[in-house]
């Protein structure tokens, strides 16, 4: 039987993105994130318990870096930092 391995590199990178939760608790606490971008791209954040300030930004756009890994054809970002991005009223 032959072993299959994914042996795929991770990616360190900064996209730009929506964030959305993905999961809940029994409390309807988020305890899950993907960032959503605009190349219909959907990461899960790994490391959430890092930035839990990422929770209360649900529907909003934000700039994101961290090193970015695909397993068995699901993408995610080990996030290292983001920024919020403020829309310009006009």
């Amino acid at each position: 039987m032959k072993n299959l391995s994914t042996s795929e590199q991770d990616t360190r990178t900064t996209i730009r993105g929506m964030v959305l939760p993905a999961q809940w608790n029994d409390r309807f606490e988020v305890t899950g994130i993907l960032v959503a971008c605009r190349d219909e791209r959907e990461l899960r954040v790994e490391n959430l318990e890092c930035f839990p300030a990422l929770r209360t930004l649900s529907q909003k756009e934000a700039v994101f870096t961290g090193l970015i890994q695909k397993k068995d054809g699901v993408e995610s970002i080990l996030l290292e930092s983001f920024t919020p991005i403020e829309k310009v009223e006009e």
